[in-house]
């Protein structure tokens, strides 16, 4: 497949890592964003007709509901990934002021404390991400500080129709307003491939300023409004410094286990398999628990596929259905609802369902 590198940015092999980004020369954790490569998606590899929210590729969200479009992990990648992510319209998109599609990523602050945001010494990032589309043009991204209400937008531009192309853009370090040091949302990086001029309006936002939201995308802005119109991506990568170096590839494994901080499914191999060992604590209710696969951002919520079943010695007609949900950021505990049950007995969640799973959620 083509692949139109857009910006020539690789290192040469005799540039000491000291002077990579300033000082941040780190050769490895240089990437901050988490399934920039795409290879992780727990929910689903395809959604057709996607709403706001989490769908198929990992930690990277729908925004917005305009237009009818299907969201998938494709196969389709430049040289050196294996997937990416697709966003393709299946209906024509009718002009409107309030319209928004665009694809985020979500921070946590207290991972982004080395930018130094919000002091004298705010550290500039640099963005690079591989991109692919039927519809040339102006496109935006923009960063958007949600602790302090403050955008950052910039944008690029894609060349050459249904080509890979890789985009840099660095950002600006922001003087004014520091990220909390916490577990909650505190930076986002947006991709909008519809806006309306509810978003396109004002003046450009172009510099760290208060964020107004019809100065977050470029009034040029090439829409993808038509059907069969797409935009693709992968190879994100956001980095510390004014240099993007090369995508920073982690194995399957290590990105699994960083995806599953915010959100995971209990593993479904088609056959029947026990999902969750419970007790009957009464004639109403079993409950159960085990460890999260690792421990995750904040108290999770907890559901279940329709093809879950419940085991259990109990008589007469079972209902089955969440009661209680007991989950910590170490467990996931929940209670479900049973009948003619005796207490002390066994019980177990089980799966025999292509849809048939426990999901737990701590999504940001």
């Amino acid at each position: 497949m083509a692949l139109n590198t857009v910006s020539s940015d690789r290192l040469s092999t005799n540039v000491k890592a000291s002077n990579l980004n300033s000082g941040f020369g780190q050769l490895g954790n240089r990437r901050l964003t988490i399934n920039g490569a795409m290879t992780i998606a727990q929910r689903s590899t395809s959604v057709a007709s996607v709403s706001d929210g989490y769908h198929t590729v990992d930690r990277f969200r729908v925004n917005g509901t305009t237009g009818t479009f299907t969201m998938s992990q494709e196969s389709d990648a430049p040289a050196g990934f294996s997937k990416s992510l697709k966003m393709l319209a299946t209906a024509d998109i009718s002009a409107a002021a309030g319209n928004l599609r665009e694809i985020y990523y979500a921070f946590e602050g207290q991972d982004l404390q080395l930018l130094e945001k919000g002091t004298s010494t705010a550290k500039k990032v640099t963005l690079s991400f591989y991109v692919k589309s039927n519809v040339t043009g102006l496109k935006t991204v923009y960063l958007l500080d949600k602790d302090n209400n403050r955008l950052n937008s910039q944008n690029y531009t894609i060349n050459s129709s249904a080509t890979w192309e890789r985009k840099t853009i660095t950002f600006d370090g922001d003087t004014t307003g520091a990220l909390d040091n916490d577990n909650a949302r505190s930076l986002d990086i947006h991709f909008p491939i519809v806006a309306g001029s509810n978003y396109t309006g004002g003046t450009q936002q172009t510099a760290w300023g208060a964020d107004t939201v019809n100065e977050r995308v470029s009034s040029s802005i090439t829409q993808i409004d038509t059907t069969n119109e797409y935009w693709q991506i992968t190879g994100v990568q956001l980095e510390v410094g004014s240099v993007a170096t090369d995508f920073e590839h982690r194995s399957f494994g290590q990105e699994l286990a960083l995806c599953e901080r915010y959100f995971y499914r209990t593993a479904n191999d088609g056959s029947t398999t026990n999902l969750l060992n419970m007790a009957i604590e009464s004639a109403t209710k079993a409950a159960g628990g085990q460890p999260h696969p690792t421990r995750m951002r904040a108290i999770p919520t907890i559901a279940f596929g329709s093809g879950v079943r419940l085991f259990s010695p109990a008589t007469g007609t079972i209902t089955f259905s969440l009661q209680e949900n007991r989950c910590g950021s170490s467990t996931m505990s929940c209670a479900v609802t049973i009948s003619g049950a005796t207490t002390g007995q066994a019980a177990s969640l089980f799966q025999n369902a292509a849809d048939a799973y426990i999901e737990i959620n701590a999504e940001l």
